[in-house]
């Protein structure tokens, strides 16, 4: 996104697909899906700006969007969970346990929003999961691989990749991104 700063592409995306989400047509099992954003993020650096950002300029965006399409607020972005190397190895298997909670579960309320590094990319195999953002190209192909096959396990998954149009890197792959991913497999 030239002329877009980084800190507006994720706000603006986060909240396009947090919004689209809760208007997936279809029963709850469809939704749940879709309903978790899976953000991922190649430093912890950038976790950590993207997470204030997403405590308050997502949920005013939801507004702004809501407010353009003459609609009520569908959903907020209050639910967020960290996977980092920053959680205590003891806290894992509950985070785990957090983000198996499905949309429409009457006992507890599904993470909205699962803000992650590498650590995501191996031993979460969490099937309900279907949408993810990645901030910038991580800095290998297999990082990348590992990273976005988290998503669309059980019905097709969606990955949206926000590229630095300063980094030159983020630009070579944007610029080649069909033969880059026809060459992956």
């Amino acid at each position: 996104a030239p002329s877009t700063s980084h800190a507006t592409l994720l706000v603006r995306t986060y909240a396009s697909l947090l919004h689209s989400s809760a208007k997936i047509p279809g029963d709850d099992p469809v939704r749940d899906h879709y309903w978790t954003l899976v953000g991922y993020f190649s430093s912890l650096r950038v976790l950590g700006a993207a997470s204030m950002q997403v405590r308050d300029d997502v949920a005013l965006r939801l507004e702004v969007l809501a407010n353009s399409l003459n609609e009520y607020p569908l959903r907020v972005s209050d639910a967020i969970l960290e996977l980092t190397s920053n959680v205590p190895g003891s806290e894992i298997p509950d985070r785990l346990r957090e983000i198996e909670v499905r949309y429409g579960d009457k006992e507890s309320k599904p993470i909205d929003v699962i803000l992650a590094t590498n650590m995501i990319s191996v031993g979460v195999d969490i099937d309900r999961l279907g949408v993810m953002a990645v901030m910038g190209q991580p800095q290998s192909t297999s990082e990348y691989i590992q990273a976005t096959s988290r998503v669309g396990r059980q019905y097709p998954g969606l990955v949206v990749t926000m590229y630095n149009a300063a980094r030159s890197r983020d630009r070579s792959h944007y610029e080649l991104f069909r033969s880059y991913h026809q060459a992956l497999y």
